[in-house]
């Protein structure tokens, strides 16, 4: 316990995007950052055949390969 009371504020878009600029990030990051979480512009669920092209088998859901997978657990 601090024995204070602590509060959070948060940044402008404008001071979040010079943060995340000034840390190394790279525009088309920071643009996409700020089309998802603040216009929703940017819609990511789309699912590609990313993992058939690589892999040449269907994805499968997490949760069957975690039970696959359990004893290595």
């Amino acid at each position: 316990m601090l024995g204070r009371d602590l509060h959070a504020v948060g940044l402008s878009h404008e001071e979040a995007r010079v943060e995340l600029e000034a840390a190394g990030m790279p525009t088309p990051y920071v643009d996409a950052f700020f089309g998802f979480f603040v216009d929703g512009t940017l819609d990511e669920s789309v699912v590609l055949p990313t993992v058939r092209e690589v892999t040449g088998r269907a994805p499968r859901a997490f949760a069957d390969w975690a039970r696959t997978h359990a004893d290595a657990f």
